[in-house]
């Protein structure tokens, strides 16, 4: 690649002149924040105060599983920077926060352009000013929407795109009232609807739907009740987020049901047993034992009645179910897994026992199904036997996936072919797991893998090797904009330089200390957090006039 220097690389990017958009920090000590925001084309000019003296807190989404962080299509939990949010897929996130020492709880919403809004807001409860909401909200995958769950009883809608209700004048409503107890680990919103479990007024443990439209009410599409009868609280959304699959039964004696944005619940084909629920994270593995494809038609589900047994089955009952661990595809016995997830009408898990795995692809057919093993290190036909790999963690790169796996020599990075088989290594001696770069939509973050041997880019969108850095060189996850990545690369000592790359090439800054976050903007703007805080765009070279403060970070762009 060639390489400019990085004042100079933005005349090469092209871009037009900048229409109206926004940078918003929070800026202050750590527990007594000033959110503000400055107009990106004169950040100079003065800014506007949106909170004062607030924390921002951790944020946990319900149903939310370990693929979920390198999902960037969808809306998913992050925790960079020292900040924990919900990152949106249309380029906004969610913050949760107090402020006076708990006198107001509330969310912020930073929306596409910038610009931060408060969506819901509640004062403290009691007289130690406790937090009235629940320990974890539902969020759309489409980030059009949450849904908040009152300690109190009943639970807010929230529009997250810059909207309003008429109903309210403002960006949520009470969609449920105090007389249904939701319970907040059963929340999954879709595009249209939120469902979940709630206690109502007669305490009957019953499943909601709630259209999420304005003046939309829940409606009880529980099936037929039975004696002793209760659901489990974790429900499986399809990707779409038009069907939820759900468990409902005496004891363990439980059978599995559907039900979409219209009509009643129906059960599917499986006969009562003691069915897993998807196990989401924090309190589960998030490796879900009952999964929804993207459209709800094809479920993997776990039957743990004897011992595990892990099955894909077709909820329209047209196609037979596959036993994927059933004897004649498994021998002996195996019945762990991990790293479930759905590629175009197949299953893609890894299987096997505790670190003698491989990867298969299980899908239905009218025959009654197969089983494809993928990586082949234990047996490429049935029976599959005990495989080599151990492995913890998969992002999609291109069409394939990306998988770190422990071994005993340390941790290797193979890239698997999901759909033809078979898996190059392509990195050893790796340290924790790989970083995929913050984005902005229509583009997809590169992933940083950190080796004893040094860091490793590899293009998010393609999985091709970006560039390789000998030990002591480290550099941050890029961040992506819509014509360039930055990234910080740091020596020994903290010494480093903020570099720049894309079509035009390689560009880097000055070597300097203390740079601590790296924000790209629609626009094409770049933010560098450090001292000083200073503003990079086609033909602007700005430093940003900020007050001192302990801490100061960039909430907005990517």
């Amino acid at each position: 690649m060639r390489s400019f220097h990085l004042a100079a690389t933005f005349s090469l990017v092209g871009l037009a002149a900048l229409p109206a958009q926004v940078l918003t920090f929070a800026e202050g000590a750590p527990g007594a924040l000033q959110i503000v925001s400055v107009a990106e084309s004169a950040p100079n000019s003065g800014d506007t105060v949106v909170l004062v003296d607030v924390e921002l807190l951790p944020i946990e989404i319900a149903g939310r599983t370990l693929a979920m962080e390198t999902e960037t299509t969808r809306s998913r939990r992050v925790d960079r920077d020292g900040l924990e949010r919900v990152e949106l897929p249309q380029g906004g996130r969610l913050f949760r926060y107090r402020r006076q020492a708990g006198a107001f709880w509330g969310f912020l919403c930073v929306l596409p352009d910038g610009s931060a809004r408060v969506v819901l807001e509640r004062p403290g409860t009691g007289p130690g000013l406790a937090d009235p909401f629940a320990d974890r909200i539902g969020v759309a995958a489409d980030g059009q929407h949450a849904v908040v769950t009152r300690l109190a009883g009943g639970a807010y809608v929230v529009r997250l795109d810059g909207g309003t209700f008429a109903s309210t004048g403002l960006a949520s409503r009470l969609a449920f009232d105090g007389s249904f107890e939701v319970d907040a680990r059963s929340v999954m919103v879709g595009s249209q609807v939120v469902f979940c479990v709630a206690k109502n007024a007669n305490d009957d443990d019953v499943l909601l739907r709630c259209g999420l439209d304005d003046l939309d009410q829940p409606v009880d599409v529980s099936p037929p009740a039975l004696p002793g009868g209760g659901f489990k609280p974790q429900l499986a959304l399809s990707g779409d987020g038009a069907r939820v699959a759900f468990l409902y039964g005496v004891g363990q004696s439980l059978r599995i049901h559907l039900v979409g944005v219209t009509g009643a619940a129906t059960v599917l084909t499986p006969v009562a047993s003691h069915y897993e629920e998807p196990g989401y994270l924090p309190e589960g593995p998030g490796e879900p034992a009952m999964l929804l494809d993207q459209t709800g038609d094809r479920l993997f589900y776990v039957d743990a009645d004897v011992r595990d047994e892990l099955y894909l089955g077709d909820t329209s009952g047209v196609l037979p179910t596959l036993q994927i661990t059933e004897n004649a595809w498994f021998q002996p016995y195996i019945g762990l897994h991990i790293l479930p997830r759905h590629r175009g009408g197949r299953l893609i898990v890894a299987i096997g026992d505790l670190a003698a795995m491989d990867v298969f692809a299980a899908e239905l057919d009218p025959a009654g199904g197969s089983v494809q093993n993928l990586t082949n290190t234990g047996a490429a036909v049935p029976p599959f036997v005990s495989g080599t790999l151990d492995p913890t963690h998969a992002m999609t790169v291109g069409s394939d996936l990306l998988v770190t796996d422990l071994a005993p020599a340390g941790a290797s990075l193979r890239r698997i072919d999901a759909v033809s088989g078979g898996f190059v290594t392509v990195a050893t001696d790796v340290v924790g797991v790989p970083g995929l770069g913050g984005a902005l939509p229509g583009v997809v973050g590169d992933a940083l893998v950190t080796t004893l041997g040094g860091a490793r880019l590899f293009a998010g969108a393609t999985g091709a090797l970006l560039a390789e850095l000998p030990p002591g060189i480290d550099l941050t996850p890029p961040v992506h904009g819509p014509l360039y990545a930055a990234t910080w690369v740091q020596l020994a000592g903290g010494i480093g330089a903020v570099f720049v790359y894309g079509s035009f090439g390689i560009a880097s800054g000055l070597l300097e200390v203390g740079v601590e976050q790296l924000a790209v903007t629609p626009l094409g703007g770049l933010v560098v957090v450090g001292a000083p805080l200073r503003y990079l765009a086609p033909g602007t070279h700005v430093v940003l006039n900020r007050p001192a403060a302990t801490m100061r970070r960039c909430l907005s762009g990517a």
